[in-house]
């Protein structure tokens, strides 16, 4: 009798275990400063290619622009990137300044982007292009899903575009 209950027993503890290990990784991450939390999904099976093509600027979150819209940020003209993505090269404007220069993805969704940049220099009111600058900086990310590319620091989004 009592080897039929250590059994039993053995047996309920393989079956949780086995239901727990079937149930791990399904739950989002949430990130974000402030009320307002930002979904980040894992990142889906993307490459360098997924980036090819005209983005315009749709969201920015860093410290600096905490709640403040788009259009706050950028009263005369939204930024974008444009990648050519066989030549590992980007263009674009940072809501102010033309800019442009190289990128590295090399594996998978990483990315290094703002440090490889060069621009123009004109100052403009009503821009925050230094913030836009400093959002490509510390990306090391991106996912694309849906039109929509994100790029991500860490776990957080920073930067989210709308393809054109």
């Amino acid at each position: 009798m009592i080897m039929k209950g250590n059994l039993m027993i053995m047996a309920v503890a393989l079956a949780f275990s086995t239901i727990a290990c079937n149930t791990t990784g399904k739950k989002s991450d949430a990130t974000g400063t402030g009320d307002t939390a930002t979904m980040v999904q894992k990142p889906s099976k993307v490459d360098n290619a997924s980036l090819e093509g005209t983005w315009e600027l749709k969201s920015l979150t860093t410290t600096e622009t905490a709640g403040k819209s788009l259009k706050d940020l950028f009263k005369d003209k939204t930024p974008t990137l444009t990648f050519t993505t066989k030549d590992h090269k980007v263009e674009g404007n940072n809501g102010c300044n033309g800019i442009g220069g190289t990128y590295e993805s090399e594996k998978g969704n990483s990315i290094k982007i703002g440090d490889k940049l060069i621009s123009t220099m004109m100052h403009c009111e009503n821009a925050a292009y230094n913030e836009f600058m400093n959002g490509l900086k510390s990306t090391t990310n991106f996912d694309v899903r849906d039109n929509e590319l994100t790029f991500i620091a860490g776990d957080i989004v920073v930067m989210q575009f709308v393809k054109k």
